[in-house]
Parts: C-alpha cells; sequence; structure tokens
C-alpha cells in the first residue's frame, strides 16, 4: 500500500509494524522562534533509534508532532533516509492545556488555518493533527474545526490527541464538518481512567481506537491486552490502532517531560510476545499493527 511520507509516496510492502502516533523531537521554543536546528548528535541517535526499530519490525512510524512544536520536515527526511523506516509527517496544531497555541494559529481564522494545513499537505505532510485540552478551549475548537475542513478538501486522515477523555464530542463536531469518520484515529484512549465502553463507543462510530501509551507508567501491558480482547471479541478489531507515543528528545512543558517514553521497540518486542500468550492472534495483531494503520493512513478520493 502507498503512504504519504517525507520522502514522497511510497509503497510499504510486508508486515512490518506502522505505528501510528509516535515523535522524534518535539521543541516548544519553535513557535518563539527560538528552537536551534537539529544537532547531528541528535540525529545520529535517532537514526540509530529507528534502525533498530526497524531490525524488530517496525516498517514506518506517523511522527506527530505539528508545526511550531519541534517539526523539521528536512530532518525527518533524512532520518528516514539514513535508517530505511518510512516517515509520515504532520501538519495541524496542539491543545492549550499546557501552553498557547503557536502565534499564526491564535490569530488566522479556522478557514486560514485549514488553509495552511491543506499548503503543507502539498509539502510533504500525510496527516492533520488536531488536539484538545481535559476542558477544550475556544482555541482547540477552532483547531478541530481547521483540520475537519482540510481533510474535506484533500481526504488526508486526522489524528486527534485527547486528553482524559473528549473523543465523543471530538466526533460529533468532525461529522458536523463533515468529515468521514473512518479517516479519524482517536488518540490515547483509556489512557487514564476511561471505561472500555469509551473505546468501544469510538470503535462503532467508524473511528479509529488509538492505544498508542504501551509501555507508558500509568498502564501495564495486560491494561492494553484487555481492551483488545474486550474490543475483539465484539468484532472491532478492525479499529484498532497500537504505539507507544513516543519522544526521542523534548523540550517544552515540565508537566508534559515527566510523563515521556522512549522505546520505539515496545510493542513489536516485548508486548507482542505477552500479548500472543494471553490469547491475541497473530493475525490480529498483523491487524492491527500493519493492515488497519496502513487504511487509516491512505487518503481518501476527494471529488469535486
Amino acid at each position: 500500500m502507498i503512504l504519504r511520507t517525507v520522502l514522497g509516496d511510497t509503497e510499504v510492502k510486508g508486515d512490518g509494524a506502522v505505528l501510528p502516533h509516535e515523535h522524534l523531537v518535539i521543541d516548544y521554543q519553535q513557535m518563539a522562534g527560538r528552537a536551534g536546528p537539529v544537532t547531528a548528535e541528535v540525529e545520529d541517535e535517532c537514526v540509530a533509534l529507528l534502525t533498530h526499530a526497524r531490525e524488530s519490525g517496525v516498517a514506518a512510524i506517523v511522527d506527530c508532532t505539528p508545526p511550531g512544536y519541534g517539526r523539521d520536515l528536512d530532518f525527518l527526511r533524512t532520518v528516514s533516509l539514513r535508517s530505511g523506516v518510512s516517515i509520515v509527517a504532520s501538519t495541524g496544531t496542539f491543545c492549550e492545556q499546557w501552553n498557547p497555541q503557536p502565534r499564526w494559529v491564535q490569530t488566522g481564522s479556522v478557514a486560514d488555518n485549514a488553509a495552511a494545513f491543506v499548503a503543507e499537505l502539498g509539502r510533504g505532510c500525510g496527516v492533520i493533527k488536531v488536539a484538545t485540552s481535559q476542558t477544550p478551549t475556544a482555541g482547540d475548537l477552532a483547531g478541530l474545526a481547521a483540520g475537519a475542513l482540510a481533510h474535506v478538501r484533500t481526504g488526508a486522515p486526522i489524528v486527534s490527541h485527547t486528553t482524559g477523555g473528549y473523543g465523543f464530542e471530538q466526533l460529533e463536531l468532525f461529522a458536523a464538518h463533515g468529515v468521514d469518520l473512518a479517516k479519524v484515529l482517536v488518540s490515547h484512549v483509556c489512557a487514564d481512567n476511561e471505561p472500555i465502553e469509551y473505546a468501544m463507543g469510538i470503535a462503532r462510530r467508524g473511528a479509529y481506537v488509538g492505544l498508542d501509551r504501551i509501555g507508558h507508567s500509568a498502564h501495564d501491558d495486560d491494561h492494553w491486552i484487555g481492551i483488545i480482547r474486550a474490543l475483539s471479541s465484539e468484532g472491532l478489531a478492525d479499529r484498532i490502532l497500537l504505539g507507544h507515543d513516543s519522544v526521542q528528545r523534548f523540550r517544552g512543558p515540565d508537566a508534559i517531560a515527566g510523563h515521556t517514553f522512549s522505546d520505539l521497540t515496545h510493542l513489536t518486542t516485548t508486548f507482542t510476545r505477552k500479548a500472543l500468550a494471553r490469547g491475541v492472534s497473530a493475525d490480529e495483531l498483523r491487524l492491527m499493527t500493519v493492515q488497519n494503520p496502513l487504511t487509516w493512513l491512505a487518503p481518501k478520493r476527494v471529488t469535486a
């Protein structure tokens, strides 16, 4: 299947995992114009980590860092070329829970920001990132609306960050703007204390359920395996995407820094072994780590 990556359209073959929510470098100083260039040391570290991930069964990652938060498309292209791992970059924006959005997002209208996202989708980005705080702000909701408009114009998939829920409300807003919910990944589902019914409800709306904090200290692997088995028993395995929400270099709010995780291989090694031992089939894991993310990432064809 063909992915829209920082290197252009790329065919991803075989059964390598496609991780739908990861980060290489996050740097909040970028939005203030104070982020320095990524050093050769950081580049080498990221290349080594991704090379190891490729050798551990990872074929591609989605780097979910939007512009203003440390994203550097040239850096991502270089790391992808050197490591052999395909990288899908993100346009869009983030929530205001820990920090104001970039000035250009704050001052732009919904239409202006949608146009900016569309332009970036033509310059090497493959997904639209949007987000809500635990108590969504007007800026958060405007970001969601801009992302929805950009999706309707381009068919590009949406990845939405959530903080302690709000996935249902995100889907209502997207649907009201004409978004195809089958192209939406609601991230961080059941990463806090949401009940299993929350995950099932998102899946039944036709969106993808992001179980993408695997490996973090908040929940052990059995937590995620239990959710996978529960969703699979309801015939919803085709709505699940798995990932880590890892970050290799972070410079930003302390409230986030204390909860970062950096292992890009946990899912394809330790977690896979545990899941197989606890009754998740190899076919189910292949569906959730290969087929589902590739289906989500394939842009929806837009007709004039």
